[in-house]
């Protein structure tokens, strides 16, 4: 896996040094970005590009069920995981329904990592899945347009790929 862009958006530097020690600890490769406001969490959703957000949930002046509607319209494609001390499971499955994809509490941080881990591989899997079905897509496009060579070529790559993702997952599964 390539080295994580986290886009950490808390306001408390403390806690945002929290989280990435722990994540070091847990020997992911990351580099981080901490931002602590609207303007600069918007601002580096484009310039930074990153891989998974970690947000907490209570900030001064803003929040990051608000964080969470903006990365939801911008970039709904990258995992939005919440860092909190004070998130209700009532409010926890509100934000999960909105599209967080998870949440940490911060006085029971020890599921940060696998968590941040688990985001990854889960959104890795999703844009390889959607690259398949753009080759299977263009494919069917060759054949209907009765470029059938090029089209068998397409679907045989297609398989192919397809039958790496099948053992990838099937060895990432652990055994019943």
């Amino acid at each position: 896996m390539k080295t994580a862009r986290i886009l950490i958006l808390e306001d408390d530097p403390w806690d945002a040094e929290l989280a990435q020690r722990l994540l070091t600890g847990a020997g992911l490769d990351f580099t981080a970005l901490v931002v602590d406001t609207r303007a600069s969490f918007t601002e580096q959703l484009e310039a930074f590009r990153p891989d998974i957000i970690l947000s907490d949930f209570h900030l001064s002046g803003f929040s990051g069920e608000m964080a969470l509607e903006i990365a939801q319209k911008r970039c709904p494609h990258i995992p939005f995981i919440l860092w909190s001390g004070v998130l209700g499971d009532e409010a926890a499955v509100g934000l999960i329904k909105q599209g967080a994809t998870d949440y940490i509490l911060k006085d029971r941080p020890a599921r940060l990592a696998s968590a941040i881990q688990r985001a990854l591989a889960e959104a890795e899997q999703r844009a390889y899945l959607a690259q398949l079905e753009d080759q299977l897509f263009a494919a069917q496009r060759l054949a209907s347009l009765g470029q059938l060579a090029a089209a068998e070529e397409a679907v045989s790559l297609t398989r192919q790929m397809l039958a790496a993702a099948r053992r990838q997952a099937t060895a990432a599964d652990p055994p019943p």
